[in-house]
């Protein structure tokens, strides 16, 4: 290398460092030479790129799927195999976006299905006590 153990400086302000290492790997030591960057008089993180924090939380629908992609039909369709504990509305019923319409057990954890949007209810596909599929139809809306 055409540098090898002298510091040189960039446009950036930036200066190449070299280090070298003690490494052990299975009782046998080796030196290792490591080469980064960091900031003109500044200390730690050598050629450590600082990583952009990207956080994205999808937040989730507590509603699971609404529409049937086969029929167009405004369903409500069991977010995953479960028992019904609760039935809290019936054909002909008006709800409002957000009414906790049916209560599922899943894995010992209640899970509240809750109106996707205002509408009258149609149908109630499903009573207490029974268990549901994963996708299966629940209520249909009018």
């Amino acid at each position: 290398m055409e540098n090898e153990g002298k510091d040189e400086i960039d446009e950036k302000k930036r200066v190449k460092m070299k280090k070298k290492f003690k490494v052990k790997v299975d009782g046998k030591e080796y030196v290792v030479e490591v080469e980064g960057m960091e900031e003109a008089g500044g200390r730690g993180g050598e050629g450590i790129p600082k990583a952009e924090k990207k956080t994205s939380i999808k937040e989730k629908e507590p509603y699971g799927k609404f529409e049937s992609i086969t029929t167009g039909e405004k369903s409500i369709f069991a977010p995953m195999p479960a028992k019904v504990i609760k039935v809290k509305c019936k054909a002909g019923e008006s709800v409002r976006k957000g009414e906790i319409l049916i209560i599922l057990e899943a894995m010992k954890m209640e899970n509240e299905i809750r109106s996707p949007a205002d509408g009258v209810i149609k149908e109630v596909m499903v009573e207490e006590g029974v268990n549901v599929s994963h996708d299966e139809t629940m209520i249909v809306f009018e």
